[in-house]
């Protein structure tokens, strides 16, 4: 079964997109444009609490080391108040004491968000029952005070879990603009397993390095899905990201006609070795990171019904976003550096030639003036794209536009947190859009950050089943949920339980 799953996935595959080589260089960025790129990045930094936090600590360390190491010497009052001054210096960094651009505080209470009336009720019940329950077991990691800090150590801390993988990847080409992408397949070690749900993995925006090189979600959850429970996962890789490459049509955060090529081939593949004809939707699911999130919001809404998936679970995606660019935090802080990894992508070789001949002022783009991800895309992708204003591209990418969000018809479940520093829960909406649509659920938690879906938390005590008690974790109560939705009662025939 496992091979004629694949032949399927090998027959539907065009190749890589054959990009001409450039008869002449492009220009691309001058020494002194990268530059100033690189001034709004200083500003930045200087705002952001976790880099205070940082400065203060490590300075406050130093300064306890010095003073401490003089008093051995020659014992002397100014030394202690330096040594104590400098414990004090040390505190205050590790707890977030040493300020940095306001952080507002969001509106969203913590908890689980899902109508408990209409068809649905009795699922929508059964997962706040379990959430509820998980969240009895859990307590907060108490030497990472915040978001920013979770963060950090994860990114330090996590292993690289992708290296082992075994990928096969597989070309797909857009009929729209035919523009070419790639979707990697793995698969469980016997290989592809009828009787497992197939899960379609949508990455954050344009990562630079292979999935399975990164100390990442992607690479976990592919791991996780392929070896922990067997199933097949489907990683669809960006345009333009992860050394792949377009010809004339870049990657943008409201194109939803990917996702559906790849829905697609892996419907076509699960049914070819499906036990029996299926009348109802097959298992397949997706999960989104960060944009990827976005996306797959978006994409749930813009097909409605017709979206062929039985359902979805996103972390740190966001719904709305207009209301995510009212989060001042992240737009004058951890925005600048997403901002300036976008302005390098285009900064060189066929996007810059490509977007210069589409009329974008590239001189304007790669400035200091244009500082966060909404300065980017007003600048860059509205004009390359042709759309007619940043509203009216928010409003295509975000499945809050034209109220898009009624049109979801499959259980979709959106993970966040209060101290997320990237993006606002806020911009979920959780409350109205729970209430007027029973396929959309909410998980917000409150201190136990998901920052960019990290999260950091003692796993155990109360009630806890680990083998090995309270144990440090990060990621692991992700998959809880990508279980809860992978082990969902099947759709009904009106695809809403």
């Amino acid at each position: 079964r496992h091979e004629q799953f694949a032949a399927v996935l090998r027959a539907k595959s065009v190749g890589a997109p054959p990009v001409p080589r450039e008869s002449t260089p492009s220009p691309g960025a001058t020494v002194l444009q990268r530059i100033d790129m690189c001034a709004p990045l200083v500003l930045a930094a200087w705002r952001c609490a976790l880099v205070r936090s940082l400065l203060g600590a490590v300075l406050g360390l130093v300064l306890a080391a010095a003073c401490g190491a003089a008093m051995l010497w020659t014992p002397a009052r100014q030394w202690t108040l330096g040594a104590l001054l400098g414990l004090l210096l040390t505190t205050a960094g590790l707890c977030g004491c040493l300020g940095g651009a306001r952080w507002p505080e969001a509106r969203t209470k913590a908890g689980f968000y899902g109508s408990e009336s209409g068809i649905s009720h009795g699922r929508n019940g059964r997962i706040k029952s379990a959430f509820e329950a998980w969240a009895a077991t859990c307590m907060h990691t108490p030497f990472l005070r915040t978001g920013e800090l979770r963060s950090i150590a994860l990114s330090v801390c996590r292993r690289r879990r992708g290296r082992q993988l075994e990928y096969e990847r597989v070309w797909l080409e857009n009929p729209v603009d035919k523009e070419r992408f790639a979707v990697d397949w793995a698969f469980p070690p016997g290989g592809h397993d009828r009787e497992k749900p197939v899960v379609l993995v949508l990455t954050g925006m344009m990562p630079s390095q292979h999935w399975a090189e990164e100390r990442g979600f992607v690479a976990d959850a592919v791991r996780h899905v392929t070896s922990d429970l067997g199933s097949t996962a489907a990683v669809l890789v960006a345009r333009g990201a992860m050394g792949t490459q377009v010809r004339e049509h870049l990657y943008h955060g409201a194109r939803v006609t990917d996702v559906r090529q790849a829905v697609l081939l892996a419907e076509e593949a699960m049914r070819s070795v499906a036990r029996e004809a299926a009348a109802g939707a097959l298992p397949l699911f997706a999960v989104g990171f960060s944009m990827g999130g976005i996306i797959l919001g978006n994409y749930c809404g813009r097909f409605g019904a017709d979206c062929r998936l039985r359902g979805g679970i996103h972390f740190s995606g966001i719904y709305d976003i207009g209301v995510q660019n009212k989060f001042s935090y992240s737009r004058n802080t951890w925005q600048t550096f997403l901002c300036y990894g976008m302005k390098s992508a285009v900064s060189r070789g066929r996007p810059f030639r490509v977007a210069t001949e589409r009329g974008v002022d590239m001189g304007f783009v790669l400035s200091r003036k244009v500082r966060s991800m909404a300065d980017f895309d007003e600048a860059f992708v509205v004009p390359f794209n042709g759309y007619r204003s940043l509203g009216h591209y928010y409003d295509e990418m975000g499945v809050a536009g034209g109220e898009n969000w009624k049109h979801v018809r499959v259980p979709l479940l959106a993970v966040a947190a209060r101290d997320d520093p990237i993006t606002s829960c806020d911009a979920l909406r959780a409350q109205e859009f729970s209430h007027g649509n029973e396929n959309l659920l909410f998980l917000i938690t409150d201190a136990a950050a998901i920052a960019r879906g990290h999260w950091g938390g003692f796993h155990g005590g109360k009630g806890s089943t680990s083998p090995t008690g309270p144990s440090l974790c990060f990621s692991r109560r992700s998959w809880f949920k990508i279980e809860l939705v992978v082990s969902s009662p099947p759709a009904d025939r009106h695809g809403t339980d």
